[in-house]
């Protein structure tokens, strides 16, 4: 396979501080209760480096499988080479190939858990991918999708004083932010908020006793900066910052925006702003004085496969 040389998908979030994005107590409540003990195949859809699979792959038994499956050979590479290098021990099979989402590369009834995170949200067609993570899961087994609602934190605060807030200019923000995601759809790029509705799509996909939980970790930034994570989360900010990801690349964000059914000069006036924030949020970051309780709204969402006796 021919090297490529543009940037890989998600490759702003896969970072070190990628690692904390789950609290280590709750992945345990959740391997409890998708019953990992007894699980002995495990499938990673979107799987990027791996990580996900090597998390949860502490909670099964010894001898389990987990695959992982990306389109991108960079990442599979990478997660094999940490499989060799640093999970070489644990009595877990691993297995990552490269392949796609919507076409799956492994045969019917393979998993008994089949899960994704923060991949629905990129997709064109999530009920495609649902169906696909159906068919290589077992009868009986479990379909697992960690995925956000990103338009949340758009109504969260950081500071005290950010509670006096003008109605009108916060209103307007709003605006950009909902015509830049119904753009980004329409444009067949996914939908940042679809862990919403997520049920809803597995009810069509036929899934069955549908589970819902909330993720219980806040991405927290508060000086002082003296943790690992904290400062891996300094880091990432200020590299999202320097460059031109999350969130802050204008020509993708005007065609999202004008998609939406925006105007230019109305995208151009936020940007400005936008440009000064960014300015007084680096700042702030490197006289360590940035402060966030860092709320998000993930959902962990679980539904079953039905046995041919339930259908």
């Amino acid at each position: 396979m021919e090297e490529r040389n543009e940037k890989q998908h998600s490759e702003e979030h896969l970072g070190p501080a990628r690692e904390y994005w789950w609290n280590d107590d709750y992945l345990e409540l959740l391997a409890n209760r998708l019953y990992l003990p007894y699980t002995q195949t495990l499938v990673d859809i979107g799987c990027g480096k791996g990580m996900m699979g090597f998390k949860f792959s502490k909670f099964l038994p010894d001898g389990a499988t987990v695959y992982g499956v990306d389109y991108e050979p960079g990442y599979i590479e990478e997660a094999r080479q940490r499989a060799q290098s640093q999970f070489q021990h644990n009595n877990i099979n691993y297995t990552f190939k490269v392949g796609n989402a919507t076409d799956i590369p492994l045969p019917d009834a393979t998993a008994d858990l089949t899960l994704c995170q923060t991949l629905l949200i990129h997709v064109k067609n999530p009920q495609r991918v649902i169906e696909e993570m159906v068919r290589v899961t077992k009868p009986g087994g479990w379909v697992l999708a960690l995925e956000p609602n990103n338009l949340v934190p758009n109504l969260m605060f950081d500071r005290y004083g950010e509670t006096d807030f003008d109605v009108e200019s916060t209103l307007d923000v709003l605006e950009i932010k909902l015509r830049i995601e119904k753009g980004k759809k329409r444009l067949g790029e996914g939908f940042n908020s679809l862990g919403d509705v997520i049920p809803d799509l597995y009810l069509k996909a036929g899934l069955r006793d549908t589970k819902v939980w909330i993720s219980d970790k806040a991405l927290s930034i508060i000086p002082p900066y003296d943790t690992q994570e904290k400062m891996l989360r300094v880091e990432q900010m200020l590299q999202w910052v320097e460059t031109e990801a999350m969130g802050y690349d204008y020509q993708d964000n005007l065609n999202y925006f004008m998609a939406g059914g925006g105007a230019k000069e109305k995208f151009d006036a936020y940007w400005e702003k936008l440009l000064y924030n960014k300015i007084m949020l680096k700042q702030k970051l490197l006289k360590g004085e940035y402060v966030s309780a860092g709320g998000s709204l993930v959902y962990i969402v679980a539904g079953r496969k039905p046995r041919p006796s339930e259908l």
